[in-house]
């Protein structure tokens, strides 16, 4: 059973675990620019560097479990921590994007685009 405990999706905003997640995916860009000459590759110069995490949250009757919709209106910073395997990645960043759908037969869905500093597994 233990193989099995690394698998569930956590996500940790702001300290708080949420229970409604669905799916999360996490996008570390060290924004590394090639530097080339007529001689061709020639190094690489560092870049702003950035995590962009998206996920999808199922919309409980009672409402959303944490107002991405505020947080993105009011462009506060807020803490990510998604554990991956032994380390975790933990962040500062915005909420720069959400998205609520609704479809028949299906649950009602919060898509979230988070943008924040690169920073090393812990």
């Amino acid at each position: 059973m233990a193989l099995f405990q690394g698998l569930r999706l956590r996500l940790i905003i702001n300290g708080v675990q949420q229970i409604t997640q669905t799916e999360i995916s996490a996008d570390f860009d060290s924004n590394n620019q090639p530097l080339e000459t007529l001689e061709g590759l020639v190094g690489f110069t560092p870049g702003a560097k950035r995590v962009t995490i998206t996920g999808t949250q199922v919309v409980p009757v009672g409402g959303l479990e944490f107002d991405f919709v505020a947080k993105s209106d009011d462009q506060s910073v807020n803490s990510i921590q998604i554990p991956i395997g032994s380390k975790s990645y933990i962040g500062d960043g915005v909420f720069s994007k959400v998205t609520v759908s609704q479809a028949t037969g299906k649950a009602t869905e919060a898509n979230f685009t988070w943008v924040g500093l690169m920073t090393p597994l812990k």
